[in-house]
C-alpha cells in the first residue's frame, strides 16, 4: 500500500514537472477561417468563460494513474483559486494528507509528507534544466476547462490569434504563431464547452486533455472527469474524477514546510523516480 502511494506521489510530481515544460517551435498549417466564425466563437463559454462564477473550484477527487503500464488509484482533493493557485491534495485513506502538489503563479511545489521532503521549482528554473516552462495561467486553463492562448491569456482576449473551423457538431480552434507550444481545442457546438485540448511541440512532446461528464456547479457547466495524457520523457495518463464539486469561496493557503523537511533538488527527484 505504502509503495503504491509513493509511486503515485512520484508519478504526480513527474506530471507536474513535465506539464511545466514542453519545448518546441511548431509551424501550424495555414487554414482558411470561415468569414464570420470569429464572432460566433467569441461568445462560447469555452472561449469566454464565466470567470466570476469560477473564481473558486473545490471537490473530492479519484485520481487514476497509468505510468508505463502500471495502474495506481489514489484519493485526493482539488482546489483552484483563480490567480492564486491549483492545489492537489493526496489523501490515500481519505483522511490524512500524504502529499500535496501546488501550482502557484511563480512556481510548482511538491510536499511529500511520507518522506519529509519537498521540491520547489520556479518556472524559470524549469527552463534551465532543459524544459521550456509554460506559465501558471495555462495550468489554470487546463484545470478550469477553457481555451487559452500560448501565453496563458483566455482565448476571448485574442480571438484573432486563433484559426477557427466549423466541423459540423463542433468548432476546432488552433493557436498560431512561433511559440514553444501550440494548442488545438475542440468545442462542442450544442453546449459551447471545451471537450478537448491538445498541445504539441516539434521535439515530439505532447499533452492531450479530454473533458467529459459535465454537470452544473452553481449555474456553470463543468466536467466531472478530466483526463490528461502526457508524452515526453515518460508516458503518463491521469484520470481525474471530481465529486461534490463546488464554487463556494475559500481561502487558499499554501502548505507549511518546517525544519523537519529536507529540500530535494529537481535532479535528485528525477533520479528517485527512474
Amino acid at each position: 500500500m505504502v509503495q503504491n502511494i509513493k509511486k503515485g506521489i512520484f508519478a504526480l510530481l513527474a506530471l507536474a514537472l513535465l506539464l511545466a515544460g514542453c519545448k518546441s517551435k511548431v509551424a501550424m498549417q495555414s487554414q482558411e477561417e470561415t468569414p464570420d466564425i470569429s464572432s460566433i466563437i467569441a461568445v462560447l463559454p469555452a472561449v469566454t468563460p464565466d470567470t466570476v462564477a469560477l473564481q473558486h473550484l473545490s471537490g473530492n477527487a479519484n485520481i487514476r494513474l497509468n505510468v508505463s503500464g502500471s495502474n495506481i488509484s489514489l484519493k485526493g482533493k482539488l482546489r483552484v483559486k483563480r490567480g492564486e493557485g491549483v492545489q492537489i491534495s493526496i489523501t490515500p485513506l481519505g483522511l490524512i494528507e500524504a502529499a500535496c502538489i501546488e501550482f502557484l503563479p511563480n512556481s510548482i511545489r511538491f510536499i511529500n509528507k511520507l518522506s519529509k521532503t519537498y521540491t520547489e521549482v520556479p518556472y524559470s528554473e524549469a527552463k534551465a534544466i532543459g524544459l521550456s516552462g509554460i506559465n501558471y495561467r495555462v495550468i489554470e486553463g487546463i484545470f478550469l476547462d477553457y481555451a487559452f492562448l500560448p501565453d496563458g491569456r483566455i482565448a476571448c482576449q485574442g480571438v484573432k490569434e486563433l484559426v477557427a473551423q466549423d466541423k459540423g457538431d463542433s468548432y476546432h480552434l488552433a493557436t498560431k504563431g512561433n511559440t514553444a507550444m501550440q494548442y488545438n481545442f475542440t468545442v462542442d457546438k450544442e453546449s459551447g464547452m471545451l471537450v478537448s485540448c491538445n498541445g504539441y511541440s516539434s521535439s515530439g512532446e505532447s499533452i492531450k486533455c479530454d473533458y467529459s461528464d459535465f454537470g452544473k456547479i452553481g449555474n456553470v457547466l463543468f466536467p466531472n472527469d478530466i483526463s490528461i495524457n502526457f508524452k515526453g520523457d515518460a508516458v503518463i495518463k491521469l484520470d481525474f474524477g471530481l465529486s461534490k464539486a463546488s464554487n463556494k469561496p475559500f481561502s487558499l493557503s499554501t502548505r507549511n514546510i518546517n525544519s523537519n523537511y529536507r529540500k530535494q533538488s529537481v535532479g535528485d527527484f528525477i533520479k528517485s523516480i527512474k
